[in-house]
């Protein structure tokens, strides 16, 4: 039975000698039993001092905040896990001598329990993620760039094109080609703004400012605004009879409710109706939008809500690239989930469920063929 165990324990410390991220097994007591090589070589412990202890090795090793603040000893993840809690994936920085110098660290510590629930020990992981982080700093410093950099020009120059639009006579030749600027220049901005929100909601940074909102109220009020840029008349709402107060961010509910009728509208015909019907059922709200255009094939439903997203249909391409994908991002974002119907010929139907609660609920998004 001893030899087994030797042998049990020589097959675990060759697998967690190979394992390419570091692991760190802490006794109760918080001295380190075993650390891999990948964790030494992250902690940037020197080779010539196999033989001092590990605890004494660390100490030119600082351990920090996110944010770059210090982290008292009793918060770090390891003591954390003795204590009995889980820590999963918590980016910390490790601050030591060259040449690792800085470096970002995703850390998790689990507790290990044995009879009646003690903790008898903590197997915490760390991965390297310095490059990823860079890297988001990198996509961070580029949104900046692209919403304020090219966006405020844009914005400038729409204002006057929309300026000069109004001055000029309903006969001016010019009219046509200042409002061609305009859409052209709305059509690009709007571009940006997809740029910039999908990578947001990819990233988790996109924050909700929710507030509960009367579902019917917000509906009726946004199709009247929408009038000057869509042709609403075309728009039928209905509503059940009693909704409940949907906690949302009523901008990204607009954004959502409006890429979806602008989709509806685009590709049905005049003077065919689009129908928005609210309800609500099993601590869902639903909002399903109804055309009767072209549809959708069947072999692209499953992919419509993807980012890169582009039906064989070229009559549709601009609508089924990045709107739907950040419509579906934003629908997840609460919580909901968006589903489709759609049939060659005969229309689709796309619903948006939306928690009652505000709590997140899976899967996000679905896609069927209406039945022939």
């Amino acid at each position: 039975m001893d030899k087994k165990i030797a042998t049990d324990l020589r097959q675990m410390d060759a697998a967690i000698a190979a394992m390419a991220d570091g692991l760190v097994l802490y006794a109760p007591d918080g001295k380190i039993q075993r650390i891999n090589p990948a964790a030494e070589k992250l902690l940037g412990l020197p080779d010539d001092q196999v033989d001092v202890p590990i605890e004494q090795r660390l100490l030119g090793l600082s351990l920090l905040k996110a944010d770059g603040k210090p982290i008292a000893p009793e918060q770090q993840p390891a003591a954390r896990a003795l204590r009995g809690e889980a820590v999963h994936h918590e980016i910390l920085i490790l601050d030591g001598p060259p040449p690792q110098g800085r470096r970002s660290v995703s850390v998790s510590a689990i507790p290990i329990r044995g009879t009646g629930g003690k903790v008898d020990a903590v197997i915490a992981s760390l991965v390297d993620v310095t490059r990823l982080q860079q890297v988001q700093e990198q996509r961070d410093d580029l949104l900046r760039t692209v919403s304020h950099d090219l966006g405020t020009p844009l914005s400038a120059l729409l204002l006057q094109a929309q300026m000069l639009h109004r001055s000029l006579g309903p006969g001016d030749p010019n009219a046509k080609r200042v409002a061609t600027i305009i859409a052209n220049g709305q059509r690009l901005a709007n571009m940006i703004r997809d740029l910039v929100d999908s990578a947001r909601l990819e990233s988790g940074r996109i924050q909700l400012a929710k507030r509960p909102v009367d579902v019917q109220s917000f509906i009726t009020e946004l199709v009247e605004r929408l009038a000057g840029n869509l042709p609403t008349e075309r728009i039928r709402l209905s509503f059940e009879a009693r909704l409940p107060p949907l906690p949302v961010d009523p901008d990204r509910l607009e954004r959502i409710l409006v890429n979806l009728l602008s989709n509806a509208l685009k590709y049905s015909n005049p003077p065919d109706e689009v129908l928005l019907h609210a309800s609500c059922a099993d601590g869902f709200v639903t909002m399903a939008i109804t055309d009767h255009g072209v549809g959708i094939p069947k072999q692209e439903l499953s992919h419509l809500f993807e980012r890169s997203s582009r039906t064989k249909d070229s009559s549709r391409q601009e609508a089924l690239g990045l709107a739907l994908y950040i419509t579906a991002m934003l629908v997840q974002a609460h919580g909901g989930r968006i589903e489709v119907e759609s049939e060659l010929g005969q229309g689709s139907v796309f619903r948006v469920q939306l928690p009652v609660d505000g709590q997140v609920t899976a899967p996000a998004h679905s896609a069927t063929q209406t039945p022939a």
